[in-house]
């Protein structure tokens, strides 16, 4: 059996440590007590052992000790490689001397007893309150370490080349007297005061030395500069002109870890406020945030700043919070220019966990992204079984770093609610680029009857509609586009409350069921402006007037229906393109399965809101006076009007029945006295049992997203690069849109109006008219 040889360790605690003009020290005061160590002994029962003796705990306990012949240095014991190193080095002696310290509570004496920074004559003592223990030199301790005591991959070389200057402390938990910081301000930072212990400290590489020394930096307040930084060797002294602090790191021989050779860690000046340009760089910062940008993804850039300041005292600026951040989330979820590079992959993912889906994408001859549409087989078939035959189109431009526009195409379900069908990412809004959009979306949504189409009237749609769709579609022009252009094209003065009226009387004009009440509101424009009535006779009113339109929008009069992409996009746009395109299927996703289940609990035959408008209906056809014609045609008087209706058309000459898919008050008392139940003759599309059609299916999830994409692709997959377009400084403006319906007060500014011409677009001070 081999014997374990023992020997004693003599634990000094309790003393103070006192420094000598040559750089030496010796421990003055405390207590010694004697503890067996064998070479077989962990660093945890090692403290365990300690603790029991001196009647303490191991929380917080830091071991160091002098190398043989070295009373200028400590060495800290961290991890059992260290205290196994410790314990080579004395093998050969009977005792070891180490040094017990406990870790300062943050707030507490040590605080107190650290100076403020100011020139020094000689190096302060450790605070021994806060901080047990330094060292003594062993009077039978050897006089050199073996030759053999460490390896060489594993060396503690303090170079006798090197000089070690005088006043150099590598010793308590926070030796270096800085400025004191307020407990209120940048508690972050206080995690990194004890970073940097002093010489001997070792680190795997300079990276990581450069990544302590600035953190050091930002916990103690002082901006640094180099001196040297090369592949082998780190100079670096305080910025403050005259400021003696000053530290030297290079690699150890024949090793790739990295040493304190040197340093002299006395400041006599008073801190250099912390300046971004300086030190907060943009991939730095990005990791320094990832956790809170993982935790509040939508955490503003001044919000960011505002923190940084606060916790760290460091200064940034708007936009270097946004790169800041921008990087943060690349780290997080992939870079914007990675993510363009896994769109095969991701198409392909789409279809294949989505079986029925369409997700196609195009690029340029570049290589570079051109456009993604993309279409899930539950939005496909629930708008073909559920949803009335209309659909709104729409864009809104993307905030992400590559901007490009959000194409999409929205449905109405039985509740009025927007069900989403399909969308794409385009690089711009173009006329070719909705040329292609509605080709696509022809091949998901092409139904045996007409579909209505509620859209502007510009950017090509209504060629690209009329070529794609022929006579299968209307087009129905969107009325809040057609009222901006109203405004836009008006010339000469007219006051905030005369286009105010015009745009109302439009509206009124585009509701309208008949033409006589049309032509009155076209004449209340006329005697407003004649322009503006030429203006409205030239739109082709039967593209958006209820009076001459022939194809059925359930009187909805705006492509405003798809407002939940807008909140949706408004949310994921700044994500890369997979990952933006997998949270709108997310948000698709939940929206289905969350109507599903609350219509799994309705009672009523009618979805809620058309039940609704049916019973005021019904409350209003108790007025209704019903006289019999001929047929099934029947004339009715309502208070002064008269109206005629006809029951096996299902139409009023009121145009309430066929405008909105819902019987007219008329009909509902023609129906009741015949003894017919109105919920028969309500369009099936309002039913509940065709609502919950719309939602039977579900967008199932797509696993594994990203993908690294092999330098040496396989023939045939195509390398899709980013678009040319990149963000231009500052924000991306983002049409906001009200849910539900454009107003006609909605985008109408008030414009200044002048006190003293009556003129408009300048005040009173700026009148430039002369007075007499």
């Amino acid at each position: 059996m081999v014997s374990t040889k023992k020997m004693i360790a003599i634990c000094q605690y309790g003393g103070d440590f006192e420094m000598h003009d040559d750089g030496s020290m010796s421990y003055i005061g405390g207590e010694a007590y004697a503890v067996d160590l064998d070479e077989n002994m962990q660093l945890s029962g090692f403290k365990q052992e300690i603790a029991e003796t001196i009647d303490s705990t191991v929380d917080g306990m830091i071991i160091k000790y002098f190398l043989p012949a070295n009373k200028k240095n400590l060495i800290t014991v961290s991890k059992d490689k260290d205290f196994q190193r410790m314990v080579n080095y004395y093998k050969e002696a009977d005792q070891l001397e180490v040094f017990i310290m406990k870790e300062a509570p943050a707030g507490k004496n040590a605080k107190k007893k650290q100076p403020a920074r100011r020139p020094q004559k000689a190096p302060p003592k450790v605070d021994t309150t806060a901080v047990a223990a330094i060292a003594a030199a062993p009077a039978a301790a050897p006089t050199a370490a073996p030759n053999n005591a460490v390896a060489l991959n594993e060396p503690v070389d303090i170079e006798t080349t090197n000089e070690i200057i005088p006043g150099a402390v590598p010793i308590s938990s926070n030796p270096f007297p800085m400025a004191i910081i307020d407990n209120d301000q940048r508690l972050a930072a206080k995690q990194w005061e004890n970073l940097i212990t002093g010489v001997g400290q070792r680190f795997h590489s300079l990276a990581e030395f450069r990544e302590t020394l600035r953190k050091y930096s930002i916990a103690h307040a002082f901006n640094f500069v180099y001196k040297k930084n090369e592949n082998q060797r780190v100079t670096v002294k305080c910025k403050a002109e005259g400021c003696p602090w000053r530290i030297h790191a290079s690699k150890l021989s024949t090793t790739q870890l990295v040493c304190i050779k040197t340093m002299r860690p006395v400041h006599n000046c008073q801190g250099v406020t912390s300046k971004a340009p300086f030190r907060a760089k943009r991939s730095w910062v990005g990791n320094l945030i990832k956790e809170k940008v993982k935790e509040s993804p939508k955490i503003k850039p001044k919000d960011i700043a505002t923190e940084l300041k606060r916790d760290y005292g460091i200064d940034l600026n708007y936009s270097q919070a946004r790169r800041a951040k921008e990087y943060a989330r690349e780290q997080l979820l992939g870079s914007y220019k990675d993510a363009y590079s896994e769109l095969p992959f991701f198409c392909e993912k789409i279809m294949e966990t989505n079986p029925g889906s369409l997700a196609t994408f195009s690029t340029k001859e570049d290589s570079s992204f051109h456009r993604l549409f993309v279409s899930f087989h539950a939005s496909i078939s629930g708008f073909l079984q559920g949803c009335r035959p209309l659909l709104f189109l729409d864009s809104t431009p993307l905030n992400s770093r590559y901007q490009g526009m959000l194409l999409t195409a929205t449905a109405a379900d039985g509740d009025d609610g927007a069900f989403p069908v399909a969308f794409a990412v385009v690089d711009e809004e173009s006329d070719d680029n909705w040329h292609w959009f509605l080709t696509e979306l022809k091949l998901v949504v092409s139904t045996p009857g007409q579909t209505t189409f509620v859209a502007d009237f510009q950017k090509g749609l209504r060629e690209s509609l009329r070529e794609i769709f022929g006579g299968e579609c209307y087009h129905a022009y969107c009325l809040g586009y057609l009222a901006e252009k109203l405004n836009k094209d008006l010339k000469g003065h007219f006051s905030h409350d005369a286009r105010r009226l015009m745009v109302e009387d439009l509206y009124a004009a585009a509701h309208a069921p008949k033409l006589e009440a049309f032509e009155k509101c076209t004449e209340d424009i006329k005697a407003i402006s004649p322009e503006a009535y030429n203006w409205v006779i030239r739109s082709e009113p039967e593209h958006w007037a209820n009076t001459f339109f022939g194809g059925l929008r359930y009187n909805h009069m705006t492509s405003n229906f798809g407002h939940l992409f807008y909140a949706w996009v408004s949310e994921a746009n700044e994500l890369p393109i997979t990952q933006m395109i997998d949270e709108l299927r997310g948000k698709m996703m939940q929206l289905i399965y969350t109507r599903r289940v609350e219509s799994s609990q309705w009672i009523t035959r009618l979805t809620p809101s058309m039940e609704e408008k049916l019973k005021n209906e019904i409350i209003k056809a108790r007025s209704v006076q019903v006289l019999r014609s001929h047929g099934s045609k029947f004339e009715v008087r309502y208070g002064e009007t008269v109206d005629i209706v006809d029951i096996e058309n299902w139409d009023c000459s009121c145009k309430g029945w066929l405008l909105t898919g819902l019987p007219c008050c008329h009909a509902i008392a023609v129906l009741e006295s015949y003894g017919r139940s109105p919920y028969d003759h309500c369009s099936r599309y309002f039913h509940v049992e065709t609502y919950q059609l719309t939602y039977a299916d579900s967008i199932h999830p797509i696993p594994n997203v990203e993908r690294g994409v092999d330098s040496d692709a396989e023939d045939g997959v195509v390398l899709v690069t980013p678009p040319p377009t990149m963000r231009t400084p500052g924000r991306t403006k983002i049409r906001k849109v009200a849910p539900g319906r454009i107003g006609p007060s909605d985008f109408l500014k008030r414009q200044l109006q002048c006190g003293k011409c009556k003129g408009l677009g300048h005040n009173k001070r700026s009148c430039k008219e002369i007075e007499d």
